[in-house]
């Protein structure tokens, strides 16, 4: 007699078996596991299936976990010798206009003026993290030291060099007298410089914050997973030390455009028992939509303006604003990835004179035919706090950074950049250059048909010409992944 298991017998012993197994942990999680197993990764480096000085595209293999800190490595091509540099703030992300991470036709996530976005979440970064870790890995460095004054000299003629009444931007390097000037000056590493051709990176996990929370198994999608990256105008790519000519060529490498892809593999009974146990994965996570208006100093200083930024129908959870100054260029710290504030007229060591006044913004939000804030805010500490408690976090800019109050900043200079400027016409240094806004909408209600209304009112705001305001919705959104095709919406 034929004592052979059958076809029905062996997927009977199958679920039995896994019936009996312990649950197997969560694959996907960004966080240590709740048990001990062996891990190999295996690393890529992609080719884009697409690249030209605009545009890119990555495809994936579907083999494997995908790594959240897989790495995207970009360059610049230098249009001369002269000394340049990324932006402080966002660093090589100043290449990047718009990314999109698709799975078969449908988006997951997508972020448009990204540059601009990540200008505003720069700002959580901590000096260590921007100085030891991101000025080498994204070009970004926009880190805080004391400068002493240690080249001056006391009433009694001593020299004073322990005591600091400025502080200023620290990139490792000491501040010297370069280029024949006279002030401090603070130059970029050699390596940093575009005209010896550094290659930085990003991490996807920054890309698409989706990732920061949950993992992708490529392995479990039938469909094709890639990356589209749209690049910035050219001028708003990088900066130039001061004199140094503007162009507007500042091309990207092409050859140096990789993606560093690490694809995570467990052992395969885990893995497959895993698919098997999770037919059905739900992703719940956030997207952000733009917005932006071109405004002028005197229409942003009449009455009060009132700005539709949509989310009708959706769960917003946060709105982020900034406004820039279109005359900026790369004749400056920050290019144009900055949100200026009002003016503030201090004079270093000097109560401001009668004729100076301190400008002032108003704002508020109003959905679902309620304000969010009793009456407007005009008090920047009240906004700066409205800022934190919206991320979570205390932003690591200082007061003069965040609204051009105070009088600590140095006066040194940075690539011949005066620091202590940027919240007027003079719009080359890091003053009043970090007044990014947020907003939490606690409510956790859909947004009714008339969307999202932004009040604002400028008082002072510059003559630095014509402006621009940006505006992002932080919206809730849900990507099921069922027996390996993907489907995502907006919750």
């Amino acid at each position: 007699m034929d004592t052979s298991p059958t076809t029905e017998d062996t997927q009977s012993s199958m679920v039995q078996r896994e019936a009996q197994a312990p649950n197997v942990p969560n694959l996907l999680r960004v966080s240590p596991m709740d048990t001990t197993t062996a891990t190999d990764v295996e690393t890529s480096i992609l080719d884009p299936v697409v690249s030209n000085d605009s545009h890119c595209k990555f495809v994936f293999l579907n083999k494997g976990i995908l790594h959240s800190h897989s790495k995207i490595a970009l360059a610049l091509t230098a249009p001369d010798a002269a000394d340049r540099f990324f932006p402080l703030n966002i660093g090589v992300a100043s290449l990047i206009e718009r990314c999109a991470l698709k799975v078969g036709t449908k988006t997951l996530q997508e972020t448009d003026a990204y540059n601009f976005l990540t200008a505003y979440k720069s700002m959580f970064i901590n000096n260590e993290h921007q100085k030891e870790r991101e000025q080498v890995q994204s070009g970004k460095c926009v880190c805080h030291e004391f400068r002493y004054d240690d080249q001056t000299s006391t009433a009694g003629g001593a020299a004073n060099n322990t005591t600091a009444f400025r502080y200023g931007i620290s990139n490792g390097r000491e501040y010297n007298s370069s280029y024949g000037e006279v002030t401090p000056n603070l130059d970029q590493h050699q390596w940093s410089n575009i005209k010896n051709s550094p290659v930085f990176q990003i991490a996807l996990s920054d890309l698409f914050p989706m990732l920061k929370q949950t993992q992708l198994p490529l392995y479990m999608m039938e469909e094709q997973v890639s990356i589209e990256l749209t690049f910035a105008p050219s001028g708003q790519r990088a900066c130039g030390a001061l004199g140094v000519a503007n162009v507007a060529n500042y091309a990207v490498d092409t050859t140096e455009t990789k993606l560093i892809a690490d694809y995570i593999y467990y052992p395969q009974e885990m893995m497959d028992a895993y698919a098997r146990q999770n037919s059905v994965i739900t992703m719940n996570h956030f997207d952000y939509r733009n917005s932006a208006v071109s405004v002028s100093a005197t229409s942003a200083s009449g009455s009060m303006l009132i700005r539709n930024l949509g989310g009708a129908g959706r769960i917003v959870t946060k709105v982020i604003t900034g406004i820039q100054s279109d005359s900026a260029s790369d004749q400056s710290i920050l290019n144009r990835f900055h949100s200026i504030s009002p003016e503030a007229h201090y004079q270093f060591g000097q109560v401001p004179a009668n004729t100076k006044f301190n400008g002032s913004l108003a704002v508020n939000i109003k959905y679902n035919d309620r304000f969010l804030y009793p009456i407007d805010v005009v008090n920047p500490a009240r906004q700066f706090h409205n800022t934190a408690q919206a991320e979570g976090m205390v932003p690591f800019v200082s007061r003069e950074e965040f609204c051009a109050e105070g009088v600590a900043l140095t006066d040194d200079e940075f690539m011949l950049y005066d620091q202590n400027t940027g919240d007027d016409a003079d719009e080359t240094g890091i003053l009043g250059r970090f007044n990014w806004l947020s907003y939490r909408l606690n409510r956790n209600e859909r947004i009714n048909s008339r969307g999202i209304e932004y009040y604002y009112k400028y008082s002072g705001l510059g003559d630095g010409g014509g402006y621009t305001q940006r505006a992002w919705l932080e919206l809730a959104k849900m990507t099921t992944l069922r027996n390996g095709y993907v489907t995502t919406e907006f919750l």
